[in-house]
């Protein structure tokens, strides 16, 4: 049994010491035993903290957890996941989606990896991470698909310019019912869905998903996603879409819904081509030149409508006529007529004067095939390969050079499209980055319901990393570190348990910058 003792000594001073009776087998009775604990008061309230409660217990990661949980609350990604899911599910979902940011790991290593951060006292969670917890809660979130919905209400903008575009992602599981062997099971070696995700113009930020079957085209997918935004409330929109989604069906839905749109003309299509041959005359009017991003620009607006099964040239007062606009890079058009005509005549010098092969097209590569439709190959008397070019073909290619076609209800003017297109590209870019991110959220997931609990999870992940990505950019930190280089930096950063208390270990200069360009606090 021990017990404490106050000992007042010669100077004044109590010191405090904890006693303990032992045995004394000499003596034949008990012996106090004394250890020093520190100096007191005359109650025994210690003055000083002891040399034994300064001994450190342990030192978990801090930087990178401190850093996405703030992130999240000025994003307004947290008290969405709060609104959707409550306090207790939204800061657990929170908690994985940094974990996927941070120290990407599989449900079975999660209690491992998490006991080493600070992530559950940042966010005050009381969860073990165990696996078989976890993976109870994702079959839940997984299926509660209302609050799913309502976590992309929250997260939708009400207007403004979206961006809607769809990624093929390959799945080993059998037994998910969006899976199935798709157009592009040659690339991905297995089973594949199509994922299609909606991102915000304004924030750069994704929020909205949905799941399609492997073997669905985009242009098929539109009509479910304009029906969900304006479930959303998001009005009024402008979709920005690739020329994937361009059909004659896809403008007409778009035109009747009211919804706004811009979307590249496939070149194919006979009114690009058209398009992009009528422009010849009057893009390079100094009226429609612009300089942008060290490059001549051009544009040349005109109108098209829609008949029952293509587009035809209209005039501005025509009923029904939809604007359209061809754009032009003067230093993408040099380089792509110099690329055009070295390809001609590297196909013409390795074809001429040889023996003529009637099967000679099929032996060449996808490339040379593309420049063989623009050249008459033939034989003469002798039996030798004759090429001849194909003067309206040529034309018709080196008309599209530089330059492409879109229809668009926007009436912003032509340079102003053009800046939001290419951010658009900017935006795609980098969500074509991190696809592969997105193909954690199923791999291993035998249900649907995990499946769809851990793209959920993956998709908070994307978004986290995509808001860093956007915050370096701003801040002008993008040209000397990326996302690695902040992540690996601030994982150096830990703070200590000390006799109870935790105490931040010291910052280093690297540290101490990233926290204050992007408005972080220490603690």
């Amino acid at each position: 049994m021990t017990y404490k003792v106050v000992q007042k000594q010669k100077n004044g001073n109590y010191y405090l010491y904890e006693a303990r009776g032992v045995w004394d087998p000499v003596k034949k009775n008990s012996v106090q035993k004394r250890v020093y604990i520190g100096v007191c008061d005359k109650d025994g309230n210690l003055l000083k903290e002891t040399t034994r409660n300064r001994t450190v217990r342990c030192s978990p990661v801090y930087g990178p957890y401190q850093m996405f949980v703030q992130l999240a609350e000025k994003s307004g990604l947290r008290s969405a996941l709060e609104e959707a899911y409550g306090r207790k599910d939204g800061t657990r979902l929170l908690a994985m989606a940094i974990l996927g940011v941070v120290d990407p790991c599989t449900v079975n290593q999660m209690e491992n990896v998490i006991e080493d951060t600070y992530l559950r006292e940042l966010l005050d969670i009381d969860w073990d991470f165990e696996q078989s917890s976890v993976c109870r809660f994702l079959q839940t979130v997984g299926h509660d698909t209302e609050s799913r919905e309502g976590l992309f209400k929250e997260l939708a903008p009400k207007s403004g310019c979206v961006i809607f575009d769809i990624v093929c992602l390959g799945t080993d599981s059998e037994d998910l019912e969006y899976s199935e062997i798709g157009r592009k099971a040659h690339l991905t070696g297995s089973r594949q869905f199509n994922l299609g995700m909606v991102h915000s113009m304004e924030d750069r930020l994704p929020f909205c998903y949905r799941t399609y079957p492997g073997s669905v085209a985009d242009v098929s997918t539109l009509d479910n996603i304009v029906n969900d935004l304006m479930t959303m409330g998001c009005s009024p929109i402008e979709l920005e879409m690739d020329r994937g989604f361009f059909s004659i069906g896809n403008v007409q839905m778009m035109v009747e819904r009211d919804m706004g749109f811009t979307v590249p003309i496939p070149a194919r299509l006979n009114i690009s081509k058209l398009l992009l041959s009528e422009s010849v005359r009057d893009i390079d009017s100094p009226l429609t030149t612009d300089y942008l991003a060290r490059s001549v620009v051009r544009g040349y607006e005109t109108f098209v409508r829609l008949t029952e099964d293509e587009m035809v040239k209209a005039k501005a007062t025509d009923e029904g006529a939809i604007r359209a606009l061809v754009f032009q890079d003067d230093t993408r058009r040099t380089k792509e007529i110099g690329t055009l005509y070295s390809r001609i005549g590297e196909l013409e010098n390795k074809l001429s004067g040889k023996r003529y092969d009637a099967f000679a097209r099929k032996k060449l590569s996808p490339r040379e095939r593309e420049i063989a439709d623009l050249l008459d190959i033939g034989k003469d008397d002798d039996g030798t390969t004759v090429v001849t070019r194909k003067r309206n073909a040529i034309s018709a290619k080196e008309n599209a050079c530089g330059r492409f076609a879109v229809v668009t209800t926007s009436k912003k003017p032509w340079l102003d499209l053009l800046v939001q297109y290419r951010l658009r590209n900017g935006v795609e870019y980098d969500f074509s980055q991190l696809q592969s991110d997105l193909y954690v959220g199923i791999a291993g997931k035998s249900d649907q319901d995990s499946a769809e609990g851990g793209l959920l999870v993956n998709f908070l992940s994307l978004r986290l990393r995509l808001t860093l990505i956007n915050l370096l950019k701003e801040k002008g930190l993008a040209g000397r570190m990326w996302v690695p280089d902040v992540l690996n930096t601030l994982k150096k950063l830990k703070i200590s348990c000390i006799g109870g208390s935790w105490r931040l270990n010291e910052v280093t200069k690297a540290q101490r910058e990233i926290f204050e360009t992007f408005g972080i606090r220490f603690q």
